[in-house]
C-alpha cells in the first residue's frame, strides 16, 4: 500500500515528531508508572536499553510503514519492540496493542492540524497499514512466546535429567534410596 494522498503525506512528515512522540506516550503508559518514568528519562542506551529500542523501533515504524520510507526496516523493528513485551507480563492483547495505538495518535496529531485535511479514503488506506502491521505484530508475538516456551522446556528437561543423573550416582540401581523400606516378604 502506498501514500497516495499527498495532503495525508504532507501532514505525516509535517507532524512526524508530535505523533511519534503522542504514540511513544500511549506505548509508555501501559507500564507500570516508575518503569515508564525510566523509560522517558534515561536517554542512556547502557541503562535503558529497553526504552532506547522502543524509541527506535517507533521511529522506524512510523517511518516505514505510514511514510514508506526504508520500509525493509520494518520487520526487524517490529521483532523488536513485540519480543520485548512478549517477555514481559503482558497478555496478548495489550503486548500487541501499542500498534492500533499509532492510529489514535495519528488522528489526534491531524485533528488539531490546521489546513487541508486528509480524505476519508487516505484514512482509510492509513487504517489499513496499521491494521496489517498489527497483524504481523501478533503473529511476531506468538512465535516469540513459542520460542520462550521451548527454551523454557529445554531448561526444566535439563534440570530433571541433572537431578536424575544425580539421584542415580546416589543410589545405585537395585538398591532402594534411604527413605525407601525394603520390601517384606509376608
Amino acid at each position: 500500500m502506498t501514500t497516495h494522498d499527498p495532503v495525508l503525506r504532507d501532514m505525516l512528515q509535517a507532524h512526524r515528531s508530535e505523533a511519534l512522540d503522542r504514540w511513544r506516550g500511549f506505548l509508555l503508559d501501559s507500564y507500570p508508572e516508575e518503569a515508564a518514568r525510566f523509560f522517558r528519562k534515561e536517554k542512556d542506551r547502557f541503562k535503558n536499553p529497553v526504552g532506547q529500542s522502543i524509541h527506535r523501533a517507533t521511529e522506524t515504524l512510523f517511518d516505514g510503514a505510514l511514510l514508506e520510507r526504508d520500509a525493509g526496516g520494518v520487520p526487524e523493528a517490529l521483532e523488536s519492540l513485540v519480543r520485548i513485551r512478549a517477555v514481559q507480563d503482558f497478555s496478548p492483547s495489550e503486548a500487541v496493542a501499542f500498534v492500533f495505538l499509532l492510529k489514535r495518535a495519528v488522528r489526534e496529531v491531524l485533528a488539531g492540524a490546521s489546513g487541508e485535511q486528509p480524505s476519508k479514503a487516505a484514512l482509510s488506506d492509513l487504517d489499513a497499514r496499521v491494521d496489517a502491521l498489527a497483524l504481523a505484530a501478533f503473529d511476531t508475538y506468538t512465535r516469540c512466546r513459542e520460542e520462550l516456551f521451548e527454551i523454557r522446556m529445554r531448561a526444566s528437561q535439563r534440570r530433571v535429567a541433572a537431578l536424575l543423573e544425580r539421584y542415580s550416582r546416589e543410589v545405585p540401581v537395585g538398591e532402594p534410596a534411604d527413605n525407601q523400606e525394603e520390601p517384606t516378604a509376608g
